[in-house]
């Protein structure tokens, strides 16, 4: 069976609007934590804190943490990140968490704000600050009341 374009007739036909996303978008979040694991990076020397994340609609989101890494700044950030969550999730443990299982199930709110673009000009939303579940952003984009 051939088809033949010239005759198609789509006017009974309702347009699709496009795949729903499953990815946490820009804003404020109350989420959990889902799953937490330590992981090998691309270069085996370097190792990753990767936590997944998801909201009360099923939308998720991950962040990485450098942990070991050849770049010392890159290990200080992703430290400095990772106290951060633990401790805006109340981690009973932040400065010595131990397990990474003991990550799972905790509840923190996240500030998702669009990352850079890529060389190849792909842009995605990433978690730029934790903060305890219920409290009010201090983002640098709040207007100030003059």
């Amino acid at each position: 069976m051939s088809f033949d374009f010239g005759k198609l007739d789509l006017s009974g036909i309702d347009a699709d609007s496009g795949p729903t996303s499953s990815r946490i978008e820009v804003g404020n979040h109350n989420v959990k934590i889902t799953d937490a694991a330590v992981e090998k990076c691309s270069n085996p020397a370097h190792s990753r804190v990767r936590v997944h994340f998801a909201d009360g609609g099923g939308k998720t989101i991950l962040n990485d943490f450098n942990v070991v890494n050849a770049n010392a700044k890159a290990v200080e950030i992703g430290l400095s990140q990772l106290k951060s969550l633990l401790e805006c999730a109340k981690h009973p443990t932040p400065n010595n968490p131990k397990d990474i299982s003991s990550l799972k199930g905790l509840s923190v709110q996240i500030d998702v704000r669009m990352g850079r673009k890529r060389d190849n000009g792909d842009q995605y939303p990433e978690i730029k600050a934790f903060l305890p579940v219920g409290e009010m952003s201090k983002s640098i984009d709040d207007e100030i009341p003059f």
